[in-house]
């Protein structure tokens, strides 16, 4: 048997095994966000999200390397985006909220489990549609809450970091919380794991399907320090957070020293 041939059966058998756990692990999901309620801040706990997608990067054989600390509290995390694996992957190490296109609380199943879990939604192309967002993170920014945006406001290849549109860091400005950056990327031989980026007309399920069957993901995540943003611009921030994943991207790991908060010895996890 050849080694193209033997690879597919290996790839199918994974496939085989993996998809069942999957699919009683979304039903085991509806389960639990039909009962999630907002708290006294109005806000949904994020720590069940945290759970599930652990236990999902579990399942897809996804390996989390982590360098540095998420920024306790109310923070606007920022990170370059290359696929809906992204979320799962960081909210499995750091409890967060996440902004997602619109099109995705229209999506099978885990649309509705997006808005159970307290995902904010952006409408693209929209008259007002970053006002509005703004106008949500900067409301659950100044009552606790933790959340994600992707500034490229796409996905991408992974192999490089486009434009950070900075209109959504006005909303840690006014709500006077820290931003911290985070580069993520899936690693491959020389380059980006070319299974992971979800582009162009790629959509869900066929790619789930794809991912179920490599033998292992690992995804790498470094916590850039904090930025306060007391006396900052949004361009400023945007330009800023951009340079410090760039930065990141450049050092050669593991030669080089974790990026972490400052004041805080580099702290390296894996999952």
């Amino acid at each position: 048997m050849s080694d193209d041939r033997a690879g597919a059966w290996r790839r199918t058998g994974r496939r085989l095994r993996r998809a069942p756990l999957v699919v009683l692990h979304v039903l085991a999901g509806i389960g639990v966000a039909a009962l999630l309620r907002p708290g006294r801040n109005g806000l949904v706990s994020c720590r069940p999200l945290a759970i599930w997608s652990r236990m999902l990067c579990w399942m897809l054989g996804a390996r989390i390397v982590a360098e540095g600390r998420p920024q306790a509290g109310a923070v606007l995390f920022v990170a370059n985006h290359v696929s809906w694996l992204d979320i799962f992957c960081i909210a499995a190490i750091c409890p967060t909220h996440f902004l997602a296109k619109r099109e995705v609380a229209d999506w099978p199943v885990f649309g509705w489990l997006s808005r159970r879990a307290g995902t904010a939604f952006i409408r693209r192309g929209g008259e007002n549609g970053a006002g509005e967002a703004s106008e949500q993170l900067t409301w659950r920014l100044r009552n606790g809450g933790r959340m994600l945006v992707f500034p490229e406001g796409t996905s991408t290849t992974g192999e490089t970091v486009r434009r950070f549109h900075p209109r959504l860091f006005q909303a840690a400005i006014l709500a006077r919380c820290p931003v911290q950056a985070i580069a993520l990327r899936y690693p491959w031989r020389d380059g980006v794991h070319p299974e992971i980026p979800f582009v162009g007309e790629a959509t869900l399920l066929p790619h789930l399907w794809r991912l179920l069957g490599e033998r292992r993901i690992v995804a790498e995540l470094r916590f850039c320090a904090p930025l306060p943003t007391a006396g900052q611009t949004r361009d400023g921030l945007a330009q800023r957070t951009r340079s410090q994943i760039l930065d990141a991207f450049a050092a050669s790991a593991p030669e080089q020293p974790a990026v972490g908060v400052r004041n805080h010895r580099p702290h390296r996890t894996a999952i």
